[in-house]
């Protein structure tokens, strides 16, 4: 890490750690974000860090948002960082402005938005399933097929049925009728698709999953140093002992994956492989942590009262969000398999 980037961290850690607390995380749980935590984050700049200032944003890497990303997931801050993001690059990328406040994404679940041209442009039609954060968010990127071609469009939610929904966590997970609803900018892309929406956010789950990974750790082993049981610190027992070493395996892992795929995502290189990859290991140690995170904790873990939960049913839902381990291991193994075996040394190298 650069200097830069570690006084971005350091900013980070300090908004989260003084405006996320239990409090403000169960009023969260009833409204489904935090608009209070928005507008700190917001002012500080941190959801834009990643796209280039001529474009809008805060400047910054892809690097320096992953890292963001993680702070955020560490402290299960309940607002649209990641989806903030995913639209604002989306966006970029297609050449269209960068609308102010908090914004979504509808990921692409086989459902099907159509376009068509009006005297004032295009307007959208159709249903979408479970996207985040619709009922916070100012605007909502939608992908939809046109007479033309592909079109990324941008349209105001307030002009959309909303049902509201959430996924374990807690988090804003809403339904969205689009009823000839008026787009306020779009562009045709051929680039700039719901594939790439989907392998961006498939990155951003798997970061935001190495940091609530980071967060159960540490609440794991500092309870295992003060719990007291058959008159010793549970810490002191050789098979908890072994349990929170492989948890620290699987966190490391994350961590060390998600980082990495934002690199190469960052540097140009195979992205679908770096983020399939990284998918996969994040939601492999996203069961096993959550798993010995909850043995560790025994009874008291599962309570509504104590902050383990914030983390591992973050877990949970983020696993399967952007395509669980199972559906980007297939995507993997025919991936490999179609470039045939001489090519499976320079794939995992690089070389």
């Amino acid at each position: 890490m650069n200097d830069v980037r570690n006084m971005l961290v350091d900013a980070a850690t300090r908004i989260f750690a003084d405006h996320v607390d239990a409090k403000l995380l169960d009023a969260a749980k009833r409204d489904g974000w935090s608009p209070a935590l928005w507008q700190v984050v917001s002012d500080a700049q941190l959801p834009l860090v990643g796209i280039a200032e001529a474009q809008g944003g805060s400047g910054g890497t892809l690097s320096d948002h992953a890292a963001v990303l993680r702070i955020a997931a560490r402290y299960a801050a309940p607002i649209p960082l990641a989806e903030t993001a995913l639209a604002a690059a989306l966006l970029a990328d297609a050449g269209l402005a960068i609308p102010a406040g908090p914004l979504t994404v509808a990921p692409v679940r086989g459902e099907s938005i159509s376009a068509g041209r009006g005297d004032d442009g295009w307007r959208l039609s159709g249903k979408l399933s479970r996207v985040p954060f619709a009922r916070a968010a100012t605007r909502m990127v939608v992908f939809a097929s046109s007479p033309e071609g592909a079109l990324i469009a941008v349209v105001d939610p307030a002009h959309c049925q909303i049902t509201p929904g959430s996924n374990l966590a807690f988090e804003a997970r809403d339904s969205v009728v689009l009823d000839n609803v008026a787009v306020e900018t779009s562009a045709l892309s051929t680039m700039v698709t719901p594939t790439v929406l989907r392998l961006r956010g498939a990155l951003a789950r798997s970061l935001q999953i190495a940091g609530a990974l980071e967060a159960a750790l540490e609440l794991s082993a500092r309870y295992a140093g003060e719990r007291v049981q058959f008159g010793r610190k549970i810490a002191q027992f050789q098979a908890i002992q072994h349990e929170l070493a492989r948890f620290a395996g699987e966190t490391a892992a994350a961590v060390g994956a998600s980082m990495s795929a934002a690199g190469v995502m960052e540097r140009g290189g195979d992205a679908h492989l770096a983020v399939a990859s990284a998918k996969i290991r994040c939601s492999r140690a996203a069961q096993e942590g959550s798993m010995i995170a909850h043995q560790v904790h025994g009874a008291i873990g599962f309570t509504d009262r104590y902050a383990l939960h914030h983390a591992t049913l973050r877990l949970w839902s983020w696993r399967e969000e952007f395509g669980n381990e199972a559906v980007w291991a297939q995507e993997l193994g025919a991936a490999v398999a179609a470039a045939g075996a001489g090519q499976l040394w320079p794939a995992l190298t690089g070389y």
